[in-house]
């Protein structure tokens, strides 16, 4: 992509076309984001925008990609999303494409007690942070949200943005599956710990 180019210039692939779920959008941008294509100058404005009142055209131009215009509620989730994403997609020095910021592979709770480092015996991301972001609602979940992905970020851990993504959609819109979510991250926080704790 030249830098004259915009978001919605590059082609749709097949499978971009019709994206089945909320989880699969969010993959697509996480692919999209680490794009040697994706314009650095749009990932840097992703990253420094306030999710809540998202000024960066690119936003816009990404949530029409995959029709997700015309609720503001719902778009300022995905710009919350997407900024997260930004902040944790990697552009190290002499990589081609960034390093995505998803990995399927890694469930949320695991990526934020470890950080990066599976042989961590203590929590990067502490257990009252924790607790702060599982009982969180509305804007402070949002501010803490923004927070947990920067120190995410800081450790160069990409994690499961499907389950990530349902998280945020469903707060506010489906409580018991966003509890689900709380459920989950908590499950494999603590699974994380309990492999790194030796056994008494």
């Amino acid at each position: 992509m030249t830098s004259a180019q915009t978001v919605e210039e590059v082609p749709l692939s097949a499978q971009e076309r019709r994206p089945a779920s909320w989880g699969e959008i969010a993959v697509a941008f996480a692919r999209i984001l680490a794009s040697s294509d994706f314009p650095r100058g749009d990932l840097a404005e992703l990253r420094r925008m306030d999710p809540d009142d998202p000024d960066a055209a690119v936003v816009w131009r990404l949530l029409a990609r995959y029709d997700l215009l015309g609720r503001a509620q719902v778009e300022s989730k995905w710009a919350l999303i997407l900024h997260g994403m930004a902040l944790m997609t990697s552009t190290a020095a002499g990589d081609a494409a960034g390093r995505s910021a998803h990995d399927g592979a890694v469930p949320v709770g695991q990526a934020i007690f470890s950080g990066g480092d599976s042989q961590r015996s203590s929590a990067y991301y502490s257990e009252s942070r924790l607790n702060r972001l599982l009982t969180a609602r509305g804007p402070i979940l949002r501010t803490l949200l923004a927070r947990m992905f920067r120190m995410i970020a800081a450790a160069g851990q990409p994690f499961n943005w499907r389950e990530m993504a349902a998280f945020i959609l469903n707060e506010g819109y489906d409580e018991e599956a966003a509890e689900q979510g709380r459920r989950r991250i908590a499950r494999e926080y603590y699974r994380a710990e309990r492999q790194r704790t030796p056994s008494e």
